[in-house]
């Protein structure tokens, strides 16, 4: 009895929601196609259907849905054909693809049958297999010559980039479509910018009190920054091995390496196009300080138990209230560091700063921890309990404070260079 009826439950339940659902999908149907919106209320009148393949409201809604899509669609389509647009065939593509999207959704629909007249209801399906194929094959040849024509035209880096991502659009559009692959590789190799990360210089003033801070923070950029450009094919990052072998073998001296004319002639040796370039500017140290206050928390709790006679004359037992105090010291101790840096970022070719910031990091330590001085523990609550329990907090060793400082002042420079390396 108990398992028939958890049955029926859980079969109420399912056509609640189900219901529930459709509904959802046939108010959003009807809200776009009254927005004109046709595409949306075909994809919703769909859901819908799927529910409830018998509901009629949703089949008429879906009739007429589809029959101004198809309206709309062909009328985007001869607009554009008619268009000056150099990218009209990629756009007329794209609308195929997208009425093929639906058709493939209509065509997945179980039977619909009228459920007043008991007739199936039949759509209008136009085959599009032709127009989306010439279409894409249009759109394909389209980027091809836009990419022979830029290839063409200059060999500097941002000409042939684009070059390179037609050839790279005529290839996603239809694979090893003509040459275009080949046409790629050659355009991205004139188009590639090699970027070296030269070592910063630590004018900080702290004689390496707290380790190798040039090396941690260069190597932080340059391992974020590959990172960053890893899926990128026209950024190269010089590698640090190749940078210290250079250095080595020119005898010069890479934290000396503080003006542009340098820093251009270490560019020029490494064949990089750009250099990042910077300076570790100070490191200052908040000493570690702990404070205290004396607090006092109040709750209202069972302080007892006392008997008493109910309206039936029986003795009974109930909890007493009452207000309680507990007084406690509250200790904070904090430090930290702040670090900041400026970095620049140098054309090798003509000397010029194509970018350069200074920034700032702020590492804070702080925990807190109190101590009972007298009272009922009992007014606490869940969170003093628990830093009453716990042990005097110990900060970070300084050198890690300050190699935390490094590597998040690192990340902000990547980002400071994103834009202008993607």
């Amino acid at each position: 009895m108990r398992s028939s009826l958890l049955i029926s439950m859980l079969l109420i339940t399912l056509l609640s929601f189900s219901c529930s659902q459709y509904g959802r999908y046939y108010r959003r149907a009807d809200k776009n196609y009254q927005k004109g919106q046709y595409d949306l209320a075909v994809s919703q009148s769909i859901a819908a259907l799927r529910i409830k393949p018998e509901n009629e409201k949703a089949q008429q809604l879906l009739v007429k849905a589809w029959q101004n899509a198809l309206q709309q669609s062909d009328a985007r389509v001869e607009s554009l054909q008619q268009s000056s647009d150099p990218n009209k065939w990629d756009q007329i593509y794209r609308e195929y693809n997208a009425l093929n999207g639906i058709i493939q959704q209509l065509k997945s629909l179980p039977v619909l049958v009228n459920p007043n007249t008991g007739y199936q209801l039949t759509l209008n399906i136009p085959d599009i297999g032709q127009k989306l194929s010439s279409s894409r094959e249009n759109a394909a040849e389209d980027h091809y010559q836009a990419g022979l024509k830029l290839s063409k035209m200059s060999s500097d880096s941002s000409t042939q980039k684009k070059a390179a991502l037609e050839f790279k659009a005529a290839e996603n559009l239809i694979a090893n479509y003509k040459d275009a692959a080949l046409k790629y590789e050659q355009s991205r190799k004139l188009a590639i910018r090699r970027l070296a990360v030269q070592p910063f210089e630590d004018k900080s003033a702290t004689r390496n009190r707290y380790g190798a801070i040039t090396d941690i923070l260069t190597d932080q950029i340059t391992s974020q920054i590959i990172s960053l450009t890893r899926s990128n094919d026209f950024i190269e990052i010089i590698a640090r091995s190749q940078m210290d072998a250079v250095i080595a073998e020119q005898q010069l001296n890479a934290s000396g390496m503080v003006n542009e004319a340098s820093t251009v002639r270490l560019g020029e040796l490494l064949g990089a196009h750009e250099i990042l370039t910077g300076r570790i500017l100070q490191i200052n140290e908040t000493q570690e300080r702990t404070v205290s206050v004396n607090q006092e928390a109040k709750a209202r709790v069972v302080t007892g138990k006392e008997e008493y006679t109910d309206e039936q004359g029986n003795l009974k037992e109930r909890d007493v209230w009452g207000d309680v105090s507990c007084q406690y010291r509250k200790y904070t101790k904090t430090s930290g560091v702040t670090v900041s840096a400026s970095f620049s970022i140098i054309d090798v070719e003509t000397g010029k700063i194509m970018l350069q910031e200074s920034l700032e990091v702020r590492n804070p330590y702080s925990e807190s921890w109190i101590r009972k001085i007298s009272g009922d523990e009992r007014a606490l609550n869940n969170n003093l309990k628990t830093l009453m329990n716990k042990a005097e907090p110990f900060p970070p060793n300084v050198s890690e404070m300050v190699s935390t400082a490094l590597r998040e002042l690192g990340n902000n420079i990547v980002n400071k260079t994103r834009a202008y390396l993607n």
